[in-house]
């Protein structure tokens, strides 16, 4: 499972056939977001895709997961977690984005796979409302087996907190607690 992958905009197709070529034993399945504009939005390290006349400096996050070839059957399917109306309350889906997947392993086990970037620590609200939403659809599938990982911006446990986040991180970090008590 990879998280805030990002890719030119329009290039996903190029990128879905180079990993196809590049690792034949793996399915994979990319779930992009919205476009962010990479000079105005790099990281510490200033990295960005430059313009270059195919690609305008755009860019899509996104989210992969890999199933292997020898324990997934092939062709998973991408299960919607959230109805279409639900998507404008969802507003910050540019950066938090869940890839949700059923698959069957070659011994006929149905398995759901939920790759999730969750949204920055900085919005606690918005984590509370995903973690409703996957919630709500666990249920509709309980008693089946699940792989859940990614970057979730919380931890079940900590060593210690900066004196100036610990309010912060803790209430994330409890209300994550409380997310995983409930599946």
């Amino acid at each position: 499972m990879l998280q805030e992958i990002r890719i030119p905009r329009g290039s996903k197709f190029r990128v879905q056939q180079d990993t196809r070529r590049k690792y034949p034993e793996y399915e994979f399945c990319i779930a992009a977001g919205n476009d962010i504009d990479l000079v105005a939005d790099t990281d510490g390290d200033g990295d960005q895709v430059p313009s270059d006349g195919i690609n305008d400096g755009k860019a899509h996050i996104t989210v992969v997961t890999f199933l292997h070839k020898r324990v997934f059957r092939p062709k998973a399917l991408v299960v919607n977690w959230h109805k279409p109306p639900e998507k404008k309350a969802l507003e910050h889906m540019a950066y938090v984005l869940i890839l949700w997947l059923s698959s069957f392993t070659h011994e006929g086990a149905r398995i759901s796979i939920v790759n999730i970037h969750q949204a920055t620590t900085r919005r606690p609200d918005l984590q509370r409302r995903v973690n409703t939403h996957i919630q709500a659809q666990m249920k509709k599938s309980e008693g089946r087996r699940r792989i859940m990982g990614g970057d979730l911006n919380a931890a079940t446990s900590r060593a210690a907190y900066f004196i100036s986040t610990k309010s912060h991180f803790e209430k994330v970090d409890n209300q994550f607690q409380q997310f995983m008590k409930q599946c």
